[in-house]
């Protein structure tokens, strides 16, 4: 996996939710890798006797499909997590969130000067965000800057509603 690129830019939501499931499967050995994940995959498929899309829905196959994608380019025993998408906290996304409001596409750079304007105080104080959470978003959203740089967008880390 030597490639110059971010692989999680390759992968979906929806795989990313199933990596995120199989890495906190305390039932699944750890470090996961693709081909755990492959498997999580198809426990979907009623059987291993009939065709697959028989019985399988659009978004099964479309996550087998993807899967089976990775395997190929970057091999099964690739390390899931670095095909995870980088998601915020809930309280990060609050702010994420409020600032998109504010600004509407803002890079995490901006997020953080509005963070340091008063927009956390000001979340923290309405108790979107509480008090005790400070301190993790500042060092959240430095750890996201630090990784990404700061002119990724800062809705891509959003959670999703």
């Amino acid at each position: 996996m030597d490639q110059m690129y971010d692989v999680d830019e390759q992968t979906s939501e929806a795989l990313s939710a199933v990596i995120h499931k199989v890495l906190d499967d305390r039932r699944i050995a750890q470090p996961a890798t693709l081909a755990q994940v492959r498997k999580e995959i198809m426990k979907g498929i009623k059987t291993a006797t009939a065709p697959v899309n028989r019985f399988s829905n659009d978004k099964l196959e479309e996550l087998r499909d993807e899967i089976d994608y990775l395997i190929e380019q970057h091999g099964d025993d690739s390390l899931a997590v670095h095909f995870m998408k980088p998601r915020a906290s809930q309280a990060l996304t609050a702010l994420i969130d409020a600032c998109v409001d504010n600004l509407g596409e803002p890079s995490l750079a901006q997020l953080f000067d509005e963070m340091e304007n008063g927009l956390l105080t000001e979340l923290t104080a309405r108790g979107e965000i509480d008090v005790d959470d400070e301190q993790n978003v500042i060092a959240e959203l430095q750890a996201l800057i630090d990784e990404h740089g700061p002119d990724a967008i800062a809705e891509e880390f959003a959670r999703s509603p």
